[in-house]
């Protein structure tokens, strides 16, 4: 489901659902419900606060159930979201939003997961749309017609798909928001990973394995010994690596690339490259990771200390034609070396501290900077061409949230980079349609054909959605 205006009785109904999930979650009777709507629960309304509010908006609040937002509650609509705001805090009098005038309305106020001056969902009464929004700062000095607003239902389906997932689930003993209180919101948790994000990435893998396969030269795909049997090439790639080279490649036990590479079929490949410049590693290359020396070289905690915890670096997956600059910042490379860093597609870090942080999350590096004819596109659909850095200041980096604010619209200062399991498909799709080409080593073109991404013609084959 998606849309590009704001369907306030769509968006009233996945709000109950919501607050259907949660009211069990906790353990309550499903008969309590609360069955009063917003507007029922806030009633006396004064016709001055009716005069200042958008139709559709108040269409919504008519069927949404109340959930309203009490600073003594301890349950919560969502991991997110405390609940509706009263209707004295819909125009924020302590917030910056005064300064717009009735424009701007404080819907959901957030639960602060990451920072005390979360804010949540603002709804935009000039355009429909609303959005999450992190910081009252960052909505002020950011250009807004960059930010990345969205109709309502789009960000509370999002929500459901999260639980849909196993992202986050529901809890109903109090006393575990006690044993975790960075990541419980009674009566929500949320997960790193799930068993759904190690399928999907698995799968999407072997969906582009099988589109470079199909597209093999014939020669190359078939081969047989004398006794009519298939035989495999001497060369190539075999799958998954064996557990020693995954085990030496300072991989977390339980972290999601862990499950993703031993969850991989038996597969003995002919070919490297499963997209331009991108190409598998053997086993030996993969425990090489280029980013786990910097860490232990710069003073970071020793990565084979058994006294200290690991700390997390990104892992190269696949590995990319050239070296790329670094985008990553201290305490990763407090050296600032940038040089000697290898192009390709990189696992995000994820620490275990920090349960939000996704452990599926990628970053696709190239060695160039990429954006600045303004087609490329963020998974916001904002180009990533920014008038205030020069072309050789845009980022080196595709598939990510908008490169200048970094917000989603449905999160609080989310990651800006992609799930492995939309990049794959992504991948496969090219090779599918006959987008890239492939010959007997795989997906042909070299790196530098990324650079389409920012042209008139071909930026759509490379815009992936959050």
């Amino acid at each position: 489901m998606s849309s590009t205006t704001f369907d306030p009785q769509l968006s009233a109904q996945l709000h109950n659902q919501i607050l259907k999930q949660s009211w069990i979650g906790a353990g309550r009777d499903v008969a309590s419900i609360p069955s009063q709507t917003w507007w029922e629960e806030c009633l006396p309304i004064s016709f001055d606060l009716a005069s200042r509010l958008n139709p559709n908006l108040i269409k919504f609040l008519r069927s949404a159930k109340a959930t309203v937002f009490d600073a003594d509650s301890d349950f919560y609509l969502f991991y997110y979201l405390r609940g509706l705001n009263g209707k004295d805090q819909f125009f924020a009098p302590e917030s910056s939003l005064g300064s717009w005038g009735d424009r701007y309305v404080w819907l959901y106020p957030s639960t602060r997961t990451k920072s005390d001056e979360e804010v949540g969902i603002v709804f935009d009464q000039e355009t429909d749309l609303s959005s999450f929004v992190p910081d009252w700062e960052d909505m002020v000095w950011s250009d807004r017609e960059r930010w990345p607003w969205r109709p309502l239902q789009n960000i509370l389906k999002a929500y459901l798909d999260m639980f849909d997932d196993g992202k986050i689930t529901t809890y109903s003993d109090r006393r575990k928001e006690f044993m975790d209180p960075s990541f419980g919101k009674f009566s929500w948790e949320i997960h790193q990973h799930t068993p759904m994000d190690v399928e999907r990435a698995v799968s999407a893998f072997i969906r582009l394995l099988d589109a470079i396969e199909i597209k093999l030269p014939s020669s190359l795909t078939h081969s047989f010994d004398d006794c009519g049997q298939e035989k495999l090439s001497l060369e190539g790639i075999s799958l998954p690596y064996p557990k020693a080279a995954i085990e030496a490649s300072s991989i977390e036990a339980n972290s999601f690339l862990e499950h993703f590479l031993l969850d991989l079929p038996i597969r003995h490949l002919n070919f490297r490259y499963i997209a331009p410049g991108i190409q598998l590693q053997t086993s030996t290359e993969f425990t090489n990771q280029p980013l786990a020396h910097r860490s232990h070289d710069c003073g970071i905690p020793d990565l084979h200390s058994t006294d200290q915890a690991t700390p997390p670096h990104p892992l190269l997956l696949f590995r990319g034609e050239r070296d790329n600059k670094s985008p990553w910042n201290q305490p990763l490379l407090p050296d600032r070396d940038t040089k000697n860093i290898p192009s390709g597609l990189y696992i995000e870090p994820a620490d275990e501290y920090f349960n939000w942080e996704s452990g599926n999350q990628t970053r696709l590096l190239l060695p160039f900077n990429i954006g600045s004819s303004g087609f490329t596109r963020s998974s916001n659909g904002v180009p990533f061409k920014n008038a205030r850095f020069p072309a050789t200041e845009q980022p080196d980096q595709l598939y990510q949230e908008d490169p200048f604010s970094g917000y989603s619209g449905f999160l609080p200062c989310d990651s800006r980079t992609s799930y492995l399991h939309k990049v794959l498909e992504s991948w496969a799709e090219q090779v599918e349609m006959g987008d890239w080409k492939v010959d007997q080593d795989g997906v042909v073109g070299g790196i530098d054909k990324f650079k389409e991404a920012d042209t008139e013609e071909h930026w759509r084959e490379y815009f992936i959605t959050w």
